[in-house]
């Protein structure tokens, strides 16, 4: 049964192909699930008006306190200036979905710089943008 359970957990997200869910911390990831209109909102007499063209996942990734290795290994995946096949295990349909995205700003704190264990980054969130 821990075996089922593991192999359940492996690749619940990966990103071109590459496993990203040993970076995550248990909260893993969350996913966000919008419309996008177009020339909606309300006009003076108050009336809603509402065009919805598509709807688009946000992947908002959380990492686990980052070694420098893991760091840039976790970086070298999600490369800038770049789309990526990201491929998720989706709570709104209960399967896996893949969606073409984008990914946001990237920051990173350093957590301490030791000489006896090196460099630890505090966790990190990143958003993965559907296109």
């Amino acid at each position: 049964m821990k075996g089922e359970i593991n192999r359940y957990v492996e690749k619940l997200i990966t990103v071109d192909g590459k496993d990203l869910s040993k970076f995550l911390k248990d909260e893993g990831y969350d996913v966000e699930w919008y419309d996008l209109s177009y020339d909606s909102g309300r006009n003076a007499k108050g009336y809603m008006h509402y065009n919805p063209v598509a709807e688009k996942y946000k992947v908002i990734l959380h990492t686990k306190y980052l070694t420098q290795e893991e760091f840039q290994d976790f970086f070298s995946t999600i490369k800038p200036l770049k789309q990526y096949t990201v491929t998720f295990l989706n709570p709104y349909t209960g399967g896996m979905t893949t969606a073409k995205c984008y990914r946001g700003d990237r920051k990173v704190t350093m957590k301490w710089n030791r000489t006896d264990k090196g460099i630890l980054y505090n966790p990190i969130d990143i958003s993965l943008i559907e296109l």
